[in-house]
């Protein structure tokens, strides 16, 4: 895939597969914006690549598109969006302290889930 001068936006792009992603994808000459939660990853990653940082909730419209119009506004229209936000991690459905909370799960699904459809839906 040719990504030279390719405006790209990566969610989860502060840690993890997203961050890896954004430095492959730079490497290539693709011009990334590092969509995420903790604002230090972000600046981070982003200055190591020569990219955008944005902050926010994938899971919120107003973040996402604040983070689209910043993107825009650096490396013109996105023409790539690589979903790599996501949170959870292993737990129990039941244990010593009754069923897992559902809003805990309700949240994951927002971010995961939720958060995916609505930075396609906004990109797109």
């Amino acid at each position: 895939m040719q990504l030279k001068d390719v405006s790209v936006l990566i969610t989860g792009g502060g840690s993890g597969l997203g961050a890896a992603t954004a430095r492959a994808m730079a490497a290539k000459g693709a011009k990334v914006a590092v969509l995420d939660m903790n604002k230090d990853n972000a600046e981070k990653v982003a200055a190591e690549i020569g990219g955008v940082a944005c902050v926010g909730d994938v899971s919120e419209e107003a973040p996402v598109k604040a983070a689209i119009e910043k993107a825009e506004a650096a490396h013109g229209t996105i023409r790539v969006l690589v979903n790599c936000a996501g949170i959870g991690g292993a737990v129990k459905t039941v244990g010593k302290n009754g069923a897992y909370p559902l809003d805990h799960f309700t949240r994951i699904i927002k971010v995961n889930l939720i958060g995916s459809f609505n930075c396609i839906r906004l990109v797109a």
